[in-house]
C-alpha cells in the first residue's frame, strides 16, 4: 500500500524472479487499515529513528524483518530480535525464513502485538514523556 518511483522496478524484478502473484495496490489513505492483511512487515529503511509504521505492523499481530536502524531492534519483541539485520543479504535471509514459516510468523506476531499493546499504547507513552520532562524539569541542574 503506497506508491512511489521505484514502483515500475519492484514490477520488474518480481517479474524477473518469476513472481506474478504481486499486487501493488498504489496509494491508498489511511495504510493503517492494511497493515493487519499482510503476512510480514519488512522495513528496509537506510535511516529511521522509531518508526510509527513498525508500532503499527506491530500492533496488527505481523512479525518484523527490517534492517538495524534507529529504535528497531528495541522495538520489537525479544523473539523477533534476530530478525533485524545489519545488511541486504540478512534482510532476504530473514524474510525468506519468515516467509517459509507460518508457525514462526504467527508465534512472532502474537510476541510483537504484545509487546506494543504494553509498551507502545498511546497513554503507556504519555505517561512516560510526562514522567521524563517532569524529571528533566525538576533538576536542580537543568539551567546549568
Amino acid at each position: 500500500v503506497g506508491e512511489g518511483p521505484e514502483r515500475g522496478a519492484i514490477m520488474a524484478e518480481a517479474a524477473a524472479q518469476g513472481l506474478d502473484d504481486i499486487h501493488m495496490a498504489g496509494f491508498l489513505d489511511r495504510p493503517w487499515r492494511f497493515v493487519g492483511l499482510f503476512d510480514i512487515f519488512a522495513l528496509s529503511s537506510d535511516s529511521e529513528q522509531f518508526p510509527i509504521s513498525l508500532v503499527e505492523a506491530m500492533a496488527a499481530g505481523l512479525p518484523v524483518a527490517s534492517m538495524d536502524v534507529g529504535d528497531v531492534a528495541h522495538m520489537v519483541a525479544p523473539e523477533n530480535r534476530a530478525f533485524v539485520m545489519r545488511n541486504e543479504q540478512g534482510l532476504a535471509q530473514a524474510l525468506g525464513q519468515l516467509a517459509d514459516d507460518a508457525d514462526l510468523r504467527a508465534r512472532l506476531g502474537v510476541a510483537n502485538r504484545a509487546r506494543a499493546a504494553r509498551d507502545f499504547a498511546e497513554e503507556t507513552m504519555v505517561n512516560a514523556y510526562a514522567s521524563l520532562y517532569g524529571e528533566a524539569l525538576a533538576s536542580p541542574m537543568i539551567l546549568r
